[in-house]
């Protein structure tokens, strides 16, 4: 099995038992995103606990929901 078979493998894999597969370089770009938000929350002026992290990440994830709908709205404006 070639390098690309195996990676077509992994894919299917991952497919089925996910329902979604993110590319080994887009993975890579995206480990690279939470690096940043991790030395930001990290270097922080204050200390900041993991409990303060995880509320945070919680803040960040119930904006992301508005953020995509804001772009939804966006795309829908720029098609009139």
């Amino acid at each position: 099995m070639t390098a690309a078979e195996r990676l077509q493998a992994e894919k299917e894999r991952l497919l089925a038992a996910t329902g979604f597969y993110v590319p080994p370089y887009r993975m890579a770009n995206l480990m690279k995103a939470a690096a940043k938000i991790m030395d930001i929350v990290i270097k922080a002026d204050t200390n900041i606990c993991y409990e303060e992290c995880r509320f945070i990440m919680a803040i960040v994830n119930a904006a992301i929901p508005n953020a995509a709908d804001q772009t939804e709205e966006s795309k829908h404006d720029d098609e009139r």
